[in-house]
């Protein structure tokens, strides 16, 4: 596993596969793309717990922490993910800022800071994103279109106490689109980076029957093939002001581990 590989994102990003670039009023939004908070009008707070691998004999776990809410013009934003095992520590912390310019554009921007510590070896990387969310409107009478994109990593300062290059960033472009039709959802992520590409694409549905859950189902890919990386699944659901959200995701290339389950709980409040 790749430092910073799996941060404290929610569980509902997670079960669309990581694609949520172009989703929006989503506490979540500060680790994929903070102009999707640009119109929130109400605050949020969340937290996030996940279990990595079960088939390791440590248990392995991350904790995650995100809060969004209207200041001024705009949306502030910050999530905070801590992962430790024995001899390994990481935090990321994030602060972002959104802010709607028009009924249909929103800028954002987010600074974030990663550090990992294995004994007296440490390193600590700074980033800079930008990003925006355009609403293209109904495309289809049922058919609503939105699109997102995100320049990743604009700036990297890096320091560390005889350390290596893990955790080292490098710049990247994701173009993401959401298509929103009778309770449904798709959304897809494209993201160029290091002279590969990566597709992420999310299902999201309500079932009616499930007393108006909704189920969810994503998937990574990467490569000129396409071949896959991970699949995930997913179910939420929201209880007055409260939202409960599950993902489960399956690697296909460490199979012999287990997958990764991770729970959120998040609250709305004006």
């Amino acid at each position: 596993m790749a430092a910073f590989e799996i941060t404290g994102e929610g569980a509902r990003s997670t079960s669309l596969g990581g694609a949520f670039a172009a989703a929006v009023n989503s506490v979540a939004a500060v680790w994929h793309n903070p102009a999707g908070n640009g119109r929130m009008k109400e605050w949020q707070g969340g937290l996030t717990q996940a279990l990595l691998h079960p088939g390791l004999e440590e248990l392995l776990s991350v904790h995650g922490l995100a809060f969004a809410g209207p200041v001024g013009n705009g949306v502030l934003q910050a999530g905070l993910s801590l992962l430790s095992a024995e001899g390994w520590q990481e935090n990321v912390t994030v602060v972002g800022y959104g802010r709607a310019l028009h009924p249909r554009l929103a800028l954002g921007g987010v600074v974030r800071t990663s550090a990992w510590q294995a004994g007296s070896w440490s390193r600590r990387v700074w980033s800079v994103d930008m990003s925006g969310i355009y609403d293209v409107g109904f495309v289809h009478p049922r058919a609503f279109l939105r699109l997102g994109w995100i320049l990743k990593d604009l700036h990297r300062a890096n320091t560390a106490v005889g350390g290596q290059a893990a955790g080292r960033l490098s710049r990247g472009l994701v173009l993401a689109a959401s298509l929103e039709f009778g309770g449904r959802q798709v959304l897809m992520d494209l993201e160029r980076r290091d002279g590969r590409t990566e597709l992420r694409m999310g299902y999201e549905t309500s079932v009616i029957s499930l007393f108006g859950a909704r189920i969810r189902v994503g998937g990574v890919g990467f490569g000129s093939g396409w071949s896959g990386k991970d699949v995930s699944v997913g179910i939420g659901n929201d209880w007055k002001r409260w939202h409960f959200d599950y993902a489960y995701t399956y690697p296909l290339r460490v199979s012999a581990l287990g997958g990764l389950h991770r729970l959120s709980l998040r609250h709305s409040w004006r």
